[in-house]
């Protein structure tokens, strides 16, 4: 079996030492409503066979290289292939260095549930520039829905939710109704998202887009006086203000709202989140592509993927996504493991001392947990002068 250890340690070691600059190039989808170069009568059945218009328009077909195109560039967005409005959309998104671009049409006679079904799972943040709120709750709901079963965590930007629909640690609720660009032009907030959403892709993990100046913006119509801004963070809302020397994030926070033990209060911050998911997602996928169906479940077998975790763990702490002054360590779930076969009729694991428990593994499963602490970063000061 040690010949798979050296193999897990260099592969967290690539993926911790490529961490930052990873977090930095995310990939976004960004989903407008233009009907341009979409033929709606493209039909699955014959036209003869239907009745009247609103039958053809209920049978039209879109499929994915009609409403789907990706970027890695906005030199490669062809201005013929959408509305001049959307196409502006598209240029403020790639105001920030991002890795790829995926643009999703929805036709006139479709609907945000019809193209569900071509969102890739490997975007890190999404957007719908929808007017109605209705609009952007579909979007919640669907990011709160796709990652009960995603390893790789999907993250939206939606545009004045109620506190209620959103309140989830990956959805932002923007929510300033107007903004002036640069060159005097008033857009109203939900056509900004486009430009929220590339600033948010593109955000290293080692930064925070707390008080990231926007300086395609002019001016943004605040959404009250200091105490309301405040409240308005506090209630999980992503707000833009006037400062001195231009328009800036008030402060770099998701919608969250919950406080319970598995919601805490770091968790309402995007930089913690990121870091969070990326974490997650490469313990899981390093997990499939190495262990997977390929050691049997013995504690010596954990106990090897177990350092690999642990070693990326002080990897990422030399990148200061951890804190290095914390001891960020994984572990076997003893009292899941012994809650688990007492639940099987076990009851003599009542007794089981802890290395009893970690000898007895428990079927295919590999019940861990890990204990670390995520550096956020400096955005409050208190900087008291003695005279």
């Amino acid at each position: 079996m040690a010949i798979g250890l050296p193999k897990v340690d260099v592969i967290f070691k690539g993926l911790a030492n490529t961490a930052v600059v990873r977090s930095g190039r995310g990939v976004a989808c960004l989903i407008i409503e233009d009907n341009t170069g979409i033929d709606t009568l493209d039909l699955k059945s014959k036209k003869e066979t239907l009745v009247n218009e609103e039958n053809l328009k209920s049978k039209s077909v879109i499929t994915e290289d009609k409403i789907l195109k990706q970027y890695k560039g906005f030199t490669e967005v062809e201005s013929t292939d959408y509305t001049e409005e959307n196409y502006k959309i598209i240029e403020d998104v790639f105001l920030t260095d991002i890795n790829k671009l995926y643009v999703i049409k929805i036709p006139n006679d479709k609907t945000f549930d019809d193209i569900k079904p071509f969102i890739k799972r490997d975007i890190n943040w999404i957007a719908y520039i929808g007017e109605t709120r209705e609009e952007q709750k579909k979007l919640a709901n669907f990011v709160k829905l796709e990652n009960k079963s995603r390893s790789k965590k999907l993250k939206a930007i939606c545009y004045n939710l109620q506190e209620a629909e959103a309140d989830d640690m990956h959805i932002v609720n923007f929510v300033n109704t107007n903004v002036t660009k640069a060159d005097g032009d008033s857009i109203v907030g939900y056509k900004y998202l486009g430009r929220l959403l590339g600033v948010l892709a593109g955000c290293r993990m080692d930064m925070s887009v707390t008080y990231n100046i926007l300086s395609d913006l002019n001016s943004v119509d605040e959404i009250g006086d200091t105490e309301a801004i405040n409240t308005a963070i506090g209630d999980g809302k992503f707000v833009l203000i006037n400062d001195d020397d231009g328009v800036r994030i008030a402060r770099g926070i998701n919608s969250l709202q919950k406080n319970d033990k598995e919601h805490t209060e770091d968790m309402k911050y995007i930089t913690i989140v990121e870091a969070m998911d990326l974490i997650y997602e490469d313990i899981v996928n390093t997990f499939k592509q190495v262990y997977l169906g390929r050691f049997k479940n013995s504690y010596d077998n954990q106990v090897l993927f177990i350092s690999a975790i642990n070693s990326y763990f002080r990897d990422l702490a030399r990148e200061e996504i951890l804190d290095s002054n914390y001891n960020n360590t994984t572990f076997v779930d003893t009292e899941k493991q012994r809650e688990i076969w007492i639940s099987n009729g076990k009851i003599e694991a009542q007794n089981w001392s802890d290395i009893e428990i970690k000898n007895n593994t428990f079927r295919t499963n590999v019940f861990l947990q890990a204990n670390v602490k995520f550096l956020n970063a400096m955005e409050d000061l208190l900087f008291i002068v003695n005279m």
